[in-house]
């Protein structure tokens, strides 16, 4: 995010650097590394105790308010840059400090995936694709292009996307833990997504780039795939060899066994039968249903639910059809997850809103 709001000022010019060496789309490479580094994590160990807005807030006000307009000549304020500092603090450092904290308090689950969703999500839409156009050429010449192509791409990445959006959202629902190592699930997650693939995250980061790379017309993101291959190759197996296999030494063989790396089955590798409750006058659904693998339907009198032994949590209402439906096949796994973030997001909201009043 320091990279995007960055990105953002140079835009609308709020400053401007005064230096043209190790740039990344125009921003110092140091001020990215070194930001995410100092303005996050660091400044978080470095006052643990204190709130993170209140750690922000003399930055904001006492730093860059003395010290910005005397950078000349390595930074050249423009109009409204004061703003602009608020925006990156705002987007980019508080958010990481929080992340710091609930980390390591252990806290706040689902708005640490949120977050570390949208860490990937920007650095696989925006600093991965920069970094390459910086080295091998090409432009962010997105306006440029016919609306019929912006639109079939914005659905093919919302597609690709859902994919490794879905994975995240298991792990944190079922597994009890992040897509981070240093920040592992309590469970081994084989349902949902991760019943057609055992790598759904590294998937959709390469169709990404594959997609982006050709709206661009640029042949080297799209060779970016190849990045995810190799992740795979290198990290995430040795990840697996020395953290998965040693936590779940039973589990992860028979699940290795069965569940794919990269193509994913068609049909979902159930280890045990989930069970879904409908009305009686629900015909379609449960016609539509009858397709599903692993999967018994049984009469139920009020709203929807859905158990799977596997699973740490089951669903009541929108999301236990949703989590019904992810056992039909690949297609609708990708159509329930598109749909079942939203419904979470909002059940969350709707728990947290409860939590509030209750509290009030």
């Amino acid at each position: 995010m320091i990279f995007v709001t960055h990105s953002i000022a140079l835009h609308y010019g709020w400053w401007r650097y005064g230096w043209d060496t190790l740039m990344i789309n125009n921003i110092p490479a140091d001020i990215v590394i070194g930001g995410a580094i100092l303005f996050g994590p660091g400044l978080y160990f470095s006052f643990p105790n204190t709130r993170p807005y209140m750690i922000c807030l003399p930055i904001v006000l006492g730093l860059h308010g003395t010290v910005f307009n005397s950078l000349e000549p390595l930074v050249f304020a423009g109009p409204y840059w004061f703003w602009g500092v608020v925006l990156v603090f705002i987007v980019a450092h508080l958010p990481a400090i929080y992340l710091a904290k609930w980390t390591e308090e252990n806290r706040h689950l689902p708005l640490r995936c949120a977050l570390l969703a949208i860490m990937t999500g920007g650095m696989i839409f925006a600093i991965v694709p920069s970094l390459i156009m910086q080295a091998m050429g090409g432009t962010w010449d997105l306006l440029d292009r016919p609306v019929w192509a912006i639109a079939m791409t914005c659905v093919a990445l919302a597609f690709v996307s859902a994919i490794g959006l879905s994975a995240n959202q298991s792990l944190c629902l079922q597994g009890n833990g992040t897509p981070i190592p240093l920040d592992p699930t309590k469970r081994l997650v084989t349902t949902g997504i991760y019943a057609y693939v055992s790598n759904p995250m590294q998937l959709s980061a390469a169709l990404a780039f594959l997609v982006l790379g050709l709206f661009l017309c640029n042949i080297w993101i799209m060779a970016a795939a190849l990045m995810a291959w190799i992740f795979v190759q290198g990290m995430v197996r040795w990840h697996h060899r020395h953290d998965l296999l040693k936590r779940f030494p039973q589990g992860w063989t028979v699940y290795k066994e069965n569940v794919p790396e990269w193509v994913p089955r068609w049909k979902p590798w159930i280890k045990a039968q989930a069970t879904v409750y409908l009305r009686s006058d629900r015909q379609f659904l449960r016609w539509l249903l009858s397709y599903a693998t692993g999967l018994q339907i049984r009469d139920g009198l009020a709203k929807a639910s859905y158990h799977n032994p596997a699973d740490r949590r089951g669903f009541r209402g929108a999301p236990a059809v949703i989590a019904a439906v992810s056992h039909i096949n690949f297609l609708w796994m990708v159509i329930a997850a598109v749909l079942m973030f939203p419904a979470i997001v909002f059940e969350y909201l709707a728990d947290l809103r409860r939590t509030v009043r209750d509290l009030t």
